[in-house]
């Protein structure tokens, strides 16, 4: 009898392990070089051409949805800038007005906005805070709550709010 409960354990165990084997060699394949063009043969992760849809902190992580506060970017004059054109210009401030500047963009705050993120969709985040940093391949189980992320709308689904592609910026 016991004989039969070990081989049956043992036969189990043995089924189990094969049938959970996955092989994940995708991945390893993603190749993101510096001058932010991605390459991959099974994958894309290329940052559309138009401009990101929302910008601002996650609030709210539940599976593959997240909870967003978006801002009014009308009260963000660096919000259309580049990134080369925005270091230029907040250097031209002197400290007072580099606070007040941040301090009116945060409160620029209006409401949350609530965002599916399909686990198949490109997402990738920054590896350092300069503007130039390289960018490396992310997943939803990287996202944090009151991270910034970068997020194009799939502008193909009209009754929901899904996610085309997601940036996360840089955190420690």
């Amino acid at each position: 009898m016991q004989k039969k409960i070990f081989l049956l354990v043992m036969a189990s165990l043995l089924l189990f392990s094969c049938s959970s084997s996955v092989d994940n060699t995708w991945s390893s394949n993603v190749n993101i070089d510096t001058n932010n063009e991605e390459t991959n043969s099974d994958l894309t992760l290329t940052q559309p051409d138009r401009k990101m849809d929302l910008y601002w902190k996650i609030t709210w992580i539940e599976w593959n949805e997240i909870t967003i506060l978006e801002s009014d970017t009308l009260k963000d004059p660096t919000f259309n800038m580049t990134s080369e054109e925005k270091k230029k210009y907040m250097q031209s401030l002197d400290e007072t007005a580099r606070t007040e500047l941040k301090e009116q963009i945060n409160s620029s705050t209006l409401w949350e906005k609530k965002v599916i993120v399909p686990v198949w969709i490109p997402i990738i985040k920054k590896t350092a805070t300069w503007p130039d940093s390289p960018s490396i391949e992310a997943s939803i189980a990287d996202f944090k709550v009151w991270q910034y992320v970068s997020v194009w709308m799939d502008t193909t689904i009209e009754d929901r709010e899904v996610a085309e592609f997601v940036k996360i910026a840089f955190t420690q």
